[in-house]
C-alpha cells in the first residue's frame, strides 16, 4: 500500500519534470467562438506520449488562461477523414508501391489509437486523373483503398509542373464528415502548375484558383482542411503544410517514403484533440497566439480570425467603414431636397407698365386747303386735336388715333375746308379725280 501512494505521488512529479516536445497540429475556428487545437507531445526522442490527462494540458490565447471545454485522449473517439493527393506521372512509381505497401499499416494505426477514419484518392498529372469513390464519398474499408492504390499506374509527365493546386481543390470539394478532423496527404515531385501557364499536353491552366494564394483560401475556408507535404522542396508547398497545420516533408531528402506514411500516420493516431472558447470572440480577423502547456513544456501556434472587420467586430470602425457609403447615398437626396424647398429669387425691380398713350402731336394749323380752280368749298370739317387728323361732321371719334371728339371743347375744335368730295365710307374729304381715300383706302 505504502508504494502505491508513493507511485501515486511521484507519478505527477516525474511529469512536472520531463521534458517534453509540444507540438500543435491543426487550429480548427470554423465554430467560432469554439476552438478547437490538435496537440502532439512526444519526448526528446520523438516518441509518442499518449497517457495523458486533460488535467496535465494547459492552454492560454493571447496571454490569457483559458478553459478547455473538451478533450478527447489517445484511445477516445476523434474522427478524421483522410485523402490522398497523389500524383500519378512516370516518376511516381516508387511512391504508389510505398502507399500499397503502408496503407494498410496506416489504417491499423488510426485504429488502433481510436481514430474514426474515412479514406480517400484524388490523382492527377497535368490534370485530374481519378477521383475516388466518384461521387466523392470517403471510404472506412482499408482493402478497398488498397485495391484503389494497387491500380494506379505510373505513366507520362516528366519532370515538368503538375496540376497539384487543381488537385487539392477537387480534394477539398470531397464530402466530409461535418465533425471529423480533414486531413491531405499531398505526394509530388513536381512544382505546381499555376493560372496562366501555357497549355501543357492538351490541358490549359485557366482556372483563377491555381496559385498557392487561393489554393490556401480554399483549404482554410468553410472547412479547415491540414495538409501533410511529401513533396519537391518548394517553397508554396511548405507553406501550405506550415499555414495549415501540416508538416512538410522534402520527398527527394527522404530515401524510405514507406517510412514517411508511417510517420504521418503516427502523428494523426497520436493527436490530442482540446477545445476551449476564446476569450475575444470579435470577428476581427486578427491573429491570435495559442500557447499550450504540459508540465514545464510548452508549444506555440496561433490562428487567424478569418472574418472581415464589420459591425460584429467593432462597432466604431464598422461605422467609419459605413461612411463614405452614407454618404454617396445622402449628399444627392440632400441636395435634390434644399433645391426642391429654395424659394424662386424675386424678380428685378421692374416699374409699373403705363398704359400707352400716343405721344402728342401739336394739331394742324387751320390752314385752308388749296382748292382746285373752278371749286368752291361746301363743307368745313374738325381736325384732331391729338393728331391732326380730319374728322367728318359729328363724328365722337378720331377714326384714326381714337381720340374723343366730343371731349374737346368747340372753342379748341380746328376746321378745314374741303373741296365737297368726301368718303362715303369714314367721310374723310377726298380729293376730286382721286380713285382712293387717302385716309381709309376705300374705292371712291
Amino acid at each position: 500500500m505504502k508504494k502505491l501512494l508513493l507511485s501515486a505521488l511521484l507519478i505527477p512529479l516525474l511529469l512536472l519534470q520531463a521534458r517534453y516536445i509540444v507540438t500543435i497540429g491543426q487550429v480548427d475556428v470554423s465554430n467560432l467562438p469554439d476552438v478547437t487545437v490538435f496537440v502532439n507531445v512526444t519526448d526528446d526522442a520523438g516518441n509518442p506520449i499518449t497517457s495523458l490527462q486533460q488535467s496535465d494540458f494547459s492552454l492560454s490565447e493571447d496571454g490569457k488562461p483559458v478553459e478547455i471545454t473538451e478533450f478527447a485522449g489517445i484511445g477516445e473517439s476523434r474522427p478524421v477523414d483522410v485523402v490522398f493527393v497523389f500524383d500519378t506521372t512516370g516518376s511516381m512509381d516508387e511512391e504508389i508501391q510505398g502507399v500499397i505497401n503502408s496503407c494498410i499499416d496506416f489504417a491499423e494505426a488510426l485504429e488502433a489509437s481510436g481514430r474514426d477514419y474515412r479514406l480517400g484518392l484524388v490523382t492527377f498529372g497535368d490534370g485530374i486523373r481519378g477521383v475516388y469513390n466518384r461521387d466523392g464519398s470517403l471510404t472506412a474499408d482499408v482493402n478497398q483503398f488498397k485495391e484503389w492504390v494497387s491500380s494506379l499506374i505510373a505513366n507520362g509527365g516528366a519532370d515538368d509542373p503538375e496540376n497539384s493546386f487543381g488537385a487539392l481543390k477537387q480534394a477539398s470539394q470531397m464530402i466530409f464528415r461535418t465533425d471529423s478532423q480533414v486531413i491531405f496527404i499531398h505526394i509530388t515531385d513536381a512544382p505546381a502548375h499555376e493560372y496562366g501557364d501555357s497549355p501543357d499536353d492538351g490541358q490549359l491552366f485557366d482556372d483563377p484558383d491555381l496559385t498557392y494564394e487561393r489554393t490556401l483560401a480554399l483549404l482554410q475556408a468553410p472547412r479547415q482542411i491540414t495538409v501533410y507535404a511529401v513533396t519537391l522542396n518548394d517553397s508554396n508547398f511548405r507553406k501550405l503544410a506550415t499555414e495549415t497545420g501540416g508538416r512538410f516533408y522534402d520527398i527527394d531528402a527522404n530515401p524510405d517514403f514507406t517510412d514517411i506514411i508511417d510517420t504521418i500516420g503516427t502523428t494523426i493516431a497520436t493527436q490530442y484533440r482540446i477545445t476551449y472558447t476564446t476569450p475575444r470572440p470579435d470577428f476581427d480577423g486578427t491573429r491570435r497566439n495559442i500557447e499550450v502547456r504540459v508540465g514545464e513544456s510548452a508549444g506555440i501556434g496561433g490562428y487567424l480570425e478569418p472574418h472581415l472587420i464589420n459591425l460584429r467586430s467593432n462597432l466604431l470602425v464598422g461605422l467609419l467603414c459605413l461612411i463614405p457609403l452614407i454618404a454617396a447615398l445622402v449628399i444627392p437626396l440632400a441636395g435634390r431636397l434644399i433645391f426642391r424647398k429654395q424659394p424662386a429669387a424675386a424678380p428685378a425691380s421692374v416699374a409699373p407698365p403705363v398704359p400707352y398713350a400716343p405721344s402728342p402731336v401739336a394739331p394742324a394749323p387751320a390752314v385752308p386747303t388749296a382748292l382746285s380752280p373752278g371749286s368752291a368749298p361746301t363743307a368745313v370739317q374738325n381736325l384732331c386735336p391729338q393728331c391732326g387728323r380730319p374728322v367728318r361732321a359729328n363724328a365722337k371719334f378720331c377714326a384714326a388715333c381714337g381720340t374723343s371728339i366730343a371731349e374737346v371743347p368747340a372753342s379748341q375744335a380746328a376746321t378745314v375746308a374741303t373741296t365737297g368730295n368726301t368718303c362715303a365710307r369714314c367721310g374723310s374729304p377726298v380729293r376730286a379725280g382721286a380713285k382712293f381715300c387717302p385716309n381709309c383706302g376705300s374705292r371712291q
